[in-house]
């Protein structure tokens, strides 16, 4: 029977129970009513209504689809032959009949699709054990009517899913009222029961209960034609529902909700789907939202996706999306299977890393990429570039995900960066954005990997970048033709400094990276570990390539600019980002570069004439081999290299600075806290006595700091810790720390002033004794400081700067005032075997003699102090000095400087020798009579033209013949220039011996003109007439004219003494 809109609309809405005449307050009994009058209005027979409560509604219900289904098919109808027509649709809708078929959908759903559902669910074995159900009621379920539900259930299905299609299966969907709410408002709940008739395992089947197999395709030709929006929305509802406890429900609805994800617009549409009132409302996305779309996307398809929907214009993106987006990839890279992480970095990283490390040609145009359904277009710089952007702004701060997405690329986005701020005209905001992802990387990537990559950076594989005229960035394969160097010429520089143009940092070969760049890059990350071992490996790149013998120029001045900047702006604060804050990696280097430049250089390898298959050369014509550096330029007065003389002093001199500088930055760094400082203080020795002018002085006084470092903690702890007294006045232990710290200052007075605080500190004091006079008492220090006092001054003596080497000396002498004899035995040890302790050596350095002579000069000062009591300190000084005179492996100046000091013992007090007065005479007799020097005979003068034997003619003639090159002016043959020479025919040692042989000679006249003397110093008769005899001689023949002269005064000495025997 063809019923009319109007009567359907009519019987609609009695179902609905909209008529006024419903009078009772029973459910059944309006629910009668309805369906009374529904019967009536449609004109069929209605059958009998004495039924439970919920059978009028699932016959309420049968019949509200009814009614559905006959508007469906009338407004298609129409819809229909208006668009045959060419004219618009006839079937009008009111809103009151809007809500009529939203109602009639509600009420099919909740009084026939639930109940059914719920009953045809409990009757299906689960064979795990589910939670309670909403649906499960009592424990004992009556399965009579299963069986019924079942086949009602499946044909309300089967029913609903035919009206959105017409009778074209390819077709569009129907657009009426009903399909539009049916899909809109209903969707899930249409979708749980075809999920549960239609993907029924088949072990689950039973006789009364099956898989509707029709069931599955209708379902997905309808989610094929809805938006991903909508089906992703709908299987969410179902997911998050727990009336159905159907272990394959729920696994069929998440296999449908992937295959959704997987759409083209997928992951849009989950996002639509999930962030839809946000985007409404322009609020935040709350967390559980944004971790439940993480665990949807936990994929590496859909993250490709997502990187898709970036990929365009970010601003159309919705604020809300992008959060999700981000939030979404730093779970995926931050994830704890290590399986999964890796498959999602492999894919999802190589497609936003690939743009940064490609080059692309520079003339080429960038290839239109193909839009496919199943393959992504490659990004650009430009695109990755924002996705990046986009990523880092919304992502939670995970270090992780900070980590994984930038670390293999921070060579590509350092170029960029230099490139931005070589060109004026790049965008600020970009450029300030590549420099923020670059600050936050360095400061939370763990050192190693920042180290790795930073290093990167350096070596230039971040490569070259351009921008075109639309600021769209590319990597080029080559880098584009520089401009020819140039140099500043005097009229250049003068017209720069005049315009304020002349910058002392400008990177004027081009070096990538710009030092100054760099350096300001790495102090506003502050990671003093990566700076400093960054800093290290600059040194050690530094010396590999000074070493190689064809290395690239500009690389070695680019690892040198690096040194020298981070030497300038990373060493000279205490910020976070000095490279001084880090000293053990910086000690480690110094240590290998010093034990470098101590060991042997390897010989060089002869080069072997390679093959040539060009044909010959003219150096295959060459027979003999050419000699290699047959004359070098240099002056004639140029000195040979001393062996074990270092070969690299630039990096040795770099080295000690670095270990001056770490020494003045850290004040408790000491070998006590850093045990490698003991070795690098042992290789400092021989370096304190190198030839080079500029690693000597530098040695020397990081052995002076390292030395008073180690004295200041070596103090005991009451030392230390001791408070001043009285009033204002220091105490001994006090002022001991405060000249060691200044001993450690890098400026020379300040170390002078040190020098004399411990002087002052160890000199003997003035104690008042009895009837008003001065005794003098040991210094209140103490005496376990007293060898770090010793060696600081030893050291000090060694200084080439004569105000700390004076200041030295001045200071050896007071410890003996203050401390007698165990620290003059020291220093006599030191001036007879050397600091070394060793007496002979068989080569000995300029240095070596300097410091034995300055310490002579020490006991020179304490023998004069002595004065009446030197006699008790004749056994210490005397028998070495006497050993040191007769020694001829050492040099003469030695020898000289001790027979100096004998002298000064005698011009002291005499009686200091008396019991070596004979020995030490018959030895300067002996010396005088084995090492003087006759004069040349002097050479008889011919006449002019006059050649006896006939030689003179032909010299000459041979001489005008063949006159000889010039060669360079010898070494003056004298003690002065040759401090080192063994050469005992040196004048001053004779002069030296005579003038102390005179003072004994003085002295022993002297004792027998006193009065209250004994003859005790009266020389033996044998030795004065041997004394006389070589006196006599030398006076006569020796070549010096100053040495004659005091032989004679000697011999004067010896008559006097022979007038004052003859008196007695």
């Amino acid at each position: 029977m063809e019923l009319g809109l109007e009567i359907l609309l009519r019987a609609g809405a009695s179902l609905l129970g909209s008529s006024p005449s419903e009078a009772a307050t029973n459910v059944a009994d309006v629910l009668k009513q309805r369906l009374v009058q529904y019967h009536a209005i449609t004109s069929t027979e209605c059958p009998a209504l004495d039924e439970s409560l919920e059978d009028l509604q699932l016959r309420t219900a049968m019949e509200a689809l009814y009614v559905l289904q006959r508007l469906q098919c009338e407004w298609s109808r129409d819809d229909a032959a208006s668009r045959s027509q060419g004219g618009p649709s006839s079937a009008g809708i009111g809103s009151r009949d809007l809500t009529k078929v939203r109602t009639l959908l509600a009420i099919v759903f909740k009084w026939g699709v639930e109940p059914l559902l719920g009953r045809v669910v409990n009757a299906i074995p689960v064979k795990t054990p589910a939670k309670p159900q909403a649906h499960a009621g009592a424990k004992i379920i009556d399965l009579t009517g299963v069986p019924d539900d079942y086949d009602r259930l499946s044909g309300v299905v089967l029913r609903f899913l035919t009206l959105p299609f017409p009778d074209d299966p390819q077709g569009p969907l129907l657009q009426t009222a009903v399909t539009s709410t049916l899909l809109s408002k209903h969707l899930g709940d249409l979708l749980k029961p075809c999920i549960v008739l239609g993907w029924m395992p088949k072990n689950l089947a039973t006789e009364c209960i099956k898989s509707v197999d029709s069931v599955r395709p209708l379902v997905m030709r309808l989610l094929a034609r809805l938006p991903a929006a909508q089906t992703i929305a709908a299987f969410g509802s179902i997911l998050s529902d727990n009336s159905v406890p159907l272990p394959y429900v729920r696994k069929s609805c998440s296999f449908l909700l992937c295959r959704q994800l997987l759409r083209p617009e997928g992951v849009a549409g989950l996002l639509a789907a999930v962030f839809g009132e946000e985007d409404i409302s322009g609020e935040d996305a709350p967390l559980e939202k944004l971790e439940h779309v993480a665990r949807l996307l936990d994929t590496a398809p859909a993250s490709m996706r997502l990187l898709t929907i970036l990929s365009g214009d970010v601003r159309r993106v919705p604020p809300v999306y992008r959060r999700a987006i981000a939030f979404a990839l730093s779970r995926m890279l931050a994830s704890e299977d290590d399986k999964k992480r890796a498959i999602v970095s492999r894919i999802l990283l190589a497609r936003l890393h690939q743009p940064f490390l490609t080059a692309s040609p520079v003339d080429d145009p960038p290839e239109v990429p193909s839009q496919t359904s199943d393959a992504s277009p490659e990004l650009s710089s430009s695109e990755a570039l924002g996705i990046l952007q986009t990523l880092l702004t919304n992502a939670d701060p995970s270090p992780t995900f900070i980590t994984n997405l930038l670390t293999p690329i921070v060579p590509a986005l350092y170029a960029i960066l230099s490139d931005l701020e070589a060109t004026k005209t790049s965008d600020p905001a970009l450029k300030e954005s590549v420099r923020g992802f670059l600050v936050t990387w360095g400061r939370i990537i763990s050192a190693r990997e920042g180290i790795d990559a930073l290093w990167a950076v350096v070596q230039g594989e971040g490569g070259e970048w351009k921008a075109d005229v639309a600021g769209n960035l590319s990597r080029v394969a080559t880098a584009g033709q520089k401009p020819s160097l140039s140099l500043f010429t005097p009229e250049d520089l003068r017209r720069a400094e005049e315009a304020g143009e002349l910058d002392a940092d400008a990177n004027l070969f081009n070096l990538r990276p710009d030092p100054t760049q760099f350096v300001r890059y790495l102090k506003s990350i502050g990671r003093s570990d990566i700076s400093s071992e960054i800093f290290v490996r600059l040194l050690e790149a530094y010396r590999e390539v000074k070493a190689q013998a064809e290395s690239d120029p500009l690389r070695t001045l680019l690892y040198l600019q690096l040194i020298l900047q981070m030497q300038s702006h990373l060493s000279t604060d205490n910020s976070a980002s000095s490279i001084l804050n880090k000293p053990d990696h910086i000690l480690s280097f110094i240590k290998h570069a010093l034990e470098s430049a101590a060991a042997p250089a390897p010989a060089a390898p002869k080069e072997e004439r390679r093959p040539n298959n060009r044909g010959l050369h003219l150096e295959d014509l060459r027979i003999v081999e050419e000699d290699e550096a047959e004359v070098e330029e240099g002056d004639s007065d140029d000195e040979e290299p001393e062996p074990g003389a270092s070969t690299d002093d630039e990096m040795v001199a770099t080295s000690l600075n670095l270990l001056l500088s770490i020494l003045e930055a850290h004040p408790e760094l000491s070998a006590r806290v850093a045990p490698i400082l003991n070795d690098i203080f042992s290789l400092l020795e021989p370096l304190s006595k190198d030839a080079s002018d500029t690693i000597r002085p530098l040695a020397r006084e990081a052995r002076m700091v390292m030395t008073a470092r180690l004295a200041s903690t070596s103090a005991p702890s009451s030392s230390r810790k001791s408070k001043k007294s009285k009033g204002d006045e220091e105490t001994p232990q006090e002022t001991y720390q405060k000249a060691l710290k200044l001993l450690q200052d890098p400026l020379l007075p300040v170390r002078a002033h040190g020098l004399l605080l411990l002087r002052n500190l160890v000199s003997a004091r003035r104690a008042p004794a009895e009837r008003g006079a001065v005794r003098l008492e040991e210094p209140a220090l103490d005496r376990a400081l007293v060898p770090g006092i010793l060696s600081i001054f030893l050291q000090s003596v060694q200084d080439d700067d004569s105000y700390m080497y004076l200041n030295a000396v001045q200071g050896l002498s007071a410890m003996v005032d203050g401390f007698g004899k165990d620290v003059l035995r020291g220093l006599v040890r030191t001036y007879c075997e050397g600091t070394d302790g060793v007496g002979r050596a068989s080569v000995m350095t300029q240095q070596e003699v300097d410091t034995r002579t300055r310490v002579g000069e020490a006991l020179g000062q304490v023998v004069r102090r002595c004065g009446d009591a030197l006699p008790a300190y004749s056994d210490i000084l005397v028998p070495p000095l006497f050993q040191a005179v007769r020694t001829q492996d050492l040099p003469t100046t030695l020898r000289t400087s001790a027979i100096s000091l004998l002298a000064q013992f005698a011009r002291t007090n005499s009686l200091a020798l008396l019991p070596y007065a004979v020995d030490l005479s018959e030895a300067m007799v002996d010396l005088l009579q084995v090492e003087t020097v006759p004069a040349a005979p002097r050479q008889e003068r011919t006449a002019p033209g006059q050649a006896p034997d006939g030689s003179r003619e032909d010299k000459a003639t041979d001489d005008e013949a063949e006159e000889p090159t010039p060669s360079p002016s010898p070494v003056p043959d004298t003690m002065d220039a040759q401090p080192t020479s063994k050469n005992s025919k040196f004048p001053p040692l004779r002069r030296a011996a005579l003038h102390f042989l005179t003072l004994l000679i003085q002295a022993c006249t002297e004792r027998l003109n006193d009065p209250g003397a004994n003859d005790a110093l009266a020389f033996p008769t044998r030795l004065v007439r041997r004394a006389k005899t070589t006196l006599g001689y030398v006076a006569a023949t020796d070549e010096d004219g100053v040495v004659r002269v005091m032989a004679r005064e000697a011999q004067e000495g010896l008559e006097q003494l022979g007038q004052a025997v003859m008196g007695m």
